[in-house]
């Protein structure tokens, strides 16, 4: 059975794009789940993010809300019109019930508060993935 990440012909390069401004926050993403054999592409901010050749492709998107240049909130909004079911996981530092209630609004999957912990990155993941994903390999497999 292959993971998610393993190739086979036709998949898309892409399974997620990860979304931060903070180096370590979105390497460090990056390679827990790259270890877990998925495929990851990666974004400083938001215009960098909605130009990615990945946001066509991808499987899921993680988001920071407070990016350099536009809010994560402009960034989910600008994905929603062109792909409305793609899980869009938003994650945050620190976020007022106004901008969750918004985030909700602009069609966040769900929220991830920082600092958080790889087994809760995972869930995220398979969580958004659905139960009609496969099993991600064991990490260090």
């Amino acid at each position: 059975m292959n993971g998610i990440g393993e190739s086979s012909g036709g998949k898309a390069p892409w399974d997620i794009l990860v979304v931060d401004d903070e180096p370590v926050v979105r390497e460090g993403m990056r390679r827990i789940l790259e270890l877990r054999g998925l495929r990851v592409a990666t974004a400083a901010d938001g215009n960098e993010a909605l130009a990615h050749p990945a946001l066509g492709q991808c499987r899921m998107v993680f988001c920071d809300l407070v990016l350099p240049d536009i809010s994560g909130l402009v960034v989910i909004d600008e994905i929603r019109k062109t792909r409305t079911d793609l899980p869009v996981i938003l994650i945050t530092g620190y976020a007022t019930v106004e901008q969750v209630d918004r985030a909700r609004e602009a069609g966040a999957s769900s929220f991830l508060a920082k600092p958080f912990e790889e087994s809760e990155l995972v869930a995220a993941v398979e969580a958004a993935l659905g139960s009609g994903a496969p099993a991600f390999k064991e990490s260090g497999s």
